[in-house]
């Protein structure tokens, strides 16, 4: 993805949701940045997904 396509944003969260997030990341060899873009991408797409049927 070309840096000017990235923006960068402060999140907070609960200690539980972060030391979870942290671990999950560690468990896939991914960073903690690159589990959340992945997380929310997951999200969009089965948001999209759930449009689109009722859509249909």
């Amino acid at each position: 993805m070309p840096l000017q396509n990235v923006v960068p944003l402060g999140v907070r969260m609960p200690a539980d949701v972060r030391e979870w997030v942290e671990a999950t990341a560690r468990r896939n060899l991914r960073s903690l940045n690159s589990e959340i873009v992945l997380a929310l991408r997951e999200k969009m797409q089965r948001t999209f997904e759930k449009q689109e049927a009722r859509d249909e």
